[in-house]
């Protein structure tokens, strides 16, 4: 696209790269205080944080790992299930641990098939998952894979 005013698109340009950098900052920084709290126990205002900084960066995939794990110490099991499918989806194989903690939240759910499915996926990837886990996870779903 060729223009009459070049000027006017460098600025334009710059204030969109300005606003991009801000909004990176701020949800790191909103990131940072989430895992501060959330090592602290304060989970809601752990949670919070965690949201502030996925509306400023919507593929914050650490912050939507992190936000899962703080709901489910708060026992919202569907709400950790979707923000950890989130971080898979974002980046699997970073976010490998992820499938064994949202297996977690399928097995509290009694949800064994997508807890196994999960399981399996996770040690795919090269994830370790807890031998404790796996041992109740084999007696309450009757299976032993």
């Amino acid at each position: 696209m060729k223009t009459k005013h070049p000027i006017i698109m460098i600025a334009l340009i710059g204030i969109i790269i300005v606003v991009g950098v801000s909004g990176c900052k701020e949800a790191k920084e909103y990131y940072d205080r989430g895992v501060a709290r959330l090592e602290k126990g304060e989970t809601d205002g752990a949670i919070s944080d965690f949201t502030k900084a996925i509306k400023k960066r919507p593929r914050y995939g650490m912050a939507y790992y992190y936000r899962a794990m703080g709901y489910h110490h708060e026992k919202e099991y569907d709400k950790a299930i979707a923000d950890h499918t989130k971080a898979i989806e974002i980046d699997e194989q970073r976010f490998a641990v992820a499938y064994a903690e949202r297996a977690l939240n399928y097995y509290i759910k009694k949800d064994y098939d997508k807890a196994w499915e999960d399981v399996h996926k996770a040690q795919s990837l090269g994830q370790e998952v807890r031998e404790g886990f796996l041992k109740a996870l084999r007696k309450d779903s009757g299976r032993t894979k």
